[in-house]
């Protein structure tokens, strides 16, 4: 019997359909998609959910299948394997500073703030629910708790206020401000004969720790009333960074971490129960972008809590790590060293499930390019249990938290980049990933007349594989093996920055750039050389054009005029066959992003983008024609022909915009439902065809004369690198690679 799937059509349906008989494999499709399905019209919403089995969860592709045939089918894929399985209940406007997670009547909630002054709480299920409101600044601090019964949200901002929320009804509780500073964490722990308090951590900017005598303190509130209850305070002046609960026998412990000192109290008298000088935990919040986190949990059938220290080595002293120091909760003194992490790594977040204990290990440092490079996150069980890691597009991981979803365990990850992430911890797929992946994909035609397609990687190395069933027909790359070139720029920085194919006298030729070629290098790909060798040196293996900043550029495009084969390498535009430099434009090579070749009228013209701007050139003399403005979030750049007309497609935003070059007129087209990374102009049969792919990871076939949306074909869980579409045996093909690498190929039937 056929799945029936008719709850796609209608969002409420498709929401309750999240806990229904479906199938586990389409179940967990749909809920990676959910958001993308959602903005869907409810037609469109199984191709799409069939685009995310294919990428994602290819268990679900054969029940899919059932529910008829698509316009597309999968030809095929390389490069890496689907992500482990995770959902984004909620995107903030800004940096994610807090994250909790929260279980109450068989639901789970996420719940998230940053600097966008607004708390989002989602069902962690269908991903539903409102922005909270009543916080006027950053949001530093949430937490969940259970008073009288009642779940209670509770969330503190950067000005000092504190606030709770009912998670069940978006209701809301009382406010109070603190006296002085802000709060750092929050907390709901047991007092005395089973009342529950807030406990909430209070921290200060460096100005007002040196402008003011500020004792470092924890207040807890009541959480009806927010009234003061009692004052827990450190020996000396300190900010609290930290809270964690843990039981200690029968009865409930409060820990606080400053920048100096660990603190154990009884919450129900206010005793303090013991205390650990820490010179040596990590100093500077500030630089460090993350408070480091209490590790609580249960070693050698005790209780121990966990701090991040700095290890500075010998003999120099300047090399840096960071290591888990665990000490005794029932003697402090007691103390025994951990498992070490390099500089830019540490504990986020520590739980205790099913016996074991589970740390997050993130990047969680903004030192060098660390904020732009994707978070390098993995769940680690410190039992034995292989490694889970995480690798979705997130940007530095600012905060984390354990909770509980159906029994089992999950884990919410909050990121620099605005991004809140939400993971299943128990099942997801065993992968890791290899490098930081995929630099662009090239279309040309083999010497024999078959399209290839060149897929550039991490390093120097240039794939080749046949472009209708991805088998690998050769590689080139800076070494003579192919397989790239040792460098020790950061995985960010890969070597192959940009990457173009053209045909020039019948044969391919690739074009590639990166670290390693300090410039452009020109390759003949198939032959039995490793590259084109100059007129001068027979045995140089390539042509490397250099530039007069030893840049790498990454905007690369072959194209024609006046019947000349040329190629544009950043700023300057040079005869792959004379190896003669052509023309030089008046703007830095390695600002420019993106390159195109096509016409206005008669004459041919170059486009570059650079930040917001496209500017149009005559490719043989340099000369400038033409600046237009766009949007710098977007990419993609392309110029080709539509209803008879000469092109340029940019993308802009979340818009693709079209320019007719003969008048230069502009119109707006369709939104997508994210910025616009990349997309390629093609032509198929005798119509003219658009593929875009975006950020949140779509790749989207368009009939730019109507404006019409074809097919969603691709829906990749990281943002979409590049895109390329040609014709293989009278039916179109269509490829989309990741920012990771993973390349799929779609073979549509009837666009």
């Amino acid at each position: 019997m056929p799945l029936d799937l008719t709850a796609l059509h209608e969002a409420e349906l498709l929401r309750g359909a999240l806990r229904g008989p479906w199938p586990p494999a389409v179940l967990r499709a749909c809920r990676r998609a959910l958001p993308r399905l959602l903005a869907l019209p409810g037609p469109e919403r199984l191709e799409f959910l069939r685009a995310t089995a294919a990428a994602e969860e290819p268990e679900a592709l054969a029940a899919l299948a059932e529910a008829g045939p698509g316009i597309w089918a999968l030809a095929w894929e390389t490069g890496e394997r689907p992500t482990a399985f995770h959902v984004c209940p909620a995107r903030h406007d800004g940096p994610v500073r807090a994250v909790a997670v929260g279980e109450f009547g068989g639901r789970t909630f996420v719940a998230s703030g940053g600097d966008d002054h607004v708390v989002r709480l989602r069902d962690a299920f269908d991903q539903s629910g409102p922005d909270l409101e009543g916080l006027t600044a950053s949001v530093r601090a949430l937490a969940f708790g259970v008073v009288d019964g009642r779940p209670l949200l509770a969330g503190g901002d950067h000005d000092g206020t504190i606030r709770t929320w009912d998670p069940l009804t978006g209701a809301r509780g009382f406010a109070r401000e603190t006296a002085a500073g802000h709060p750092s964490a929050l907390a709901f722990v047991a007092a005395e004969g089973g009342r529950v308090l807030l406990a909430v951590a209070i921290g200060y900017d460096d100005d007002e720790i040196l402008a003011a005598d500020h004792d470092g303190r924890v207040d807890l509130l009541d959480p009806v009333t927010g009234e003061l209850v009692r004052e827990l305070r450190a020996e000396w002046d300190e900010t609290v960074l930290d809270l964690a609960v843990a039981k200690l026998g029968e009865r409930a412990v409060l820990a606080s971490l400053g920048y100096d000192a660990l603190y154990v109290w009884d919450p129900a008298t206010g005793e303090r129960l013991g205390s650990a000088g820490l010179s040596e935990v990590w100093p500077d919040l500030e630089n460090e972008g993350f408070a480091p986190p209490l590790l609580v949990g249960q070693w050698n059938g005790r209780p121990e809590i966990g701090v991040v220290v700095r290890i500075e080595h010998p003999p120099d002293y300047t090399v840096q790590s960071r290591e888990a120091v665990y000490l005794n909760l029932q003697n402090l003194a007691d103390r025994a060293r951990g498992r070490g992490f390099d500089r830019d790594q540490g504990p986020v977040a520590m739980t205790t499930h099913a016996g074991q204990n589970v740390m997050l290990v993130a990047n969680h440092t903004d030192t060098g390019r660390a904020w732009e490079r994707p978070a390098q996150a993995v769940i680690t069980y410190l039992g034995g249990r292989t490694d889970v890691y995480l690798d979705a597009d997130t940007r530095l991981i600012t905060s984390a938290a354990f909770g509980s979803l159906e029994g089992g365990l999950c884990l919410a990850t909050a990121g620099l980049d605005g991004t809140v992430q939400l993971w299943d911890a128990r099942t997801p797929h065993e992968h890791r990933r290899i490098g930081y992946g995929g630099s662009g994909l090239a279309l040309f035609t083999t010497a024999q007349g078959a399209p290839a397609l060149a897929v550039g990687t991490h390093s120097d190395t240039v794939l080749v594989v046949d472009a209708a069933s991805g088998e690998k027909i050769g590689s080139v790359g800076c070494r003579q093996s192919g397989r790239g070139h040792d460098c020790d720029l950061s995985p960010y920085d890969h070597c192959c920055r940009g990457l173009a194919a053209g045909n020039v006298a019948g044969r391919p030729y690739l074009a590639s750039s990166g670290c390693a070629a300090y410039g452009t290098m020109l390759w003949q790909p198939l032959s039995k050389i490793r590259g084109i060798a100059r007129k001068d040196d027979a045995t140089g293996g390539r042509v490397t054009f250099g530039t007069l900043d030893h840049s790498s550029p990454t905007a690369l495009a072959f194209g024609e005029a006046d019947g000349r084969v040329l190629l544009a390498a950043g700023a300057e535009v040079w005869d792959p066959v004379t190896q003669e430099r052509v023309a030089r434009l008046p703007r830095w090579g390695f600002a420019l992003s993106e390159s195109a070749f096509g016409r206005a009228g008669d004459r041919p013209v170059l486009a570059t983008r650079r930040d917001n701007e496209v500017d149009l050139w005559h490719p043989l003399t340099g000369r400038h024609l033409q600046v237009l403005d766009v949007d710098d979030t977007g990419e993609g750049l392309a110029m080709g022909r539509i209803a008879d007309r000469d092109v340029l497609a940019v993308g802009s935003g979340k818009y693709v915009h079209l320019w007719d070059t003969a008048a230069w007129e502009r119109r707006e087209w369709i939104p997508h439902t994210s910025t616009v990374t990349c997309l390629s102009l093609i032509e198929h049969g005798d119509r003219a065809l658009l593929v875009t792919g975006t950020e949140d990871g779509t790749v989207t076939l368009w009939d730019p004369v109507s404006q019409r949306r074809l097919a969603v074909l691709g829906a990749f869980a990281r943002p979409v690198r590049s895109v390329a579409a040609t014709t293989v045996r009278g039916s179109l093909h269509v490829y989309g690679q990741s920012h990771y690498g993973r390349v799929l190929a779609w073979r549509v039937d009837a666009p």
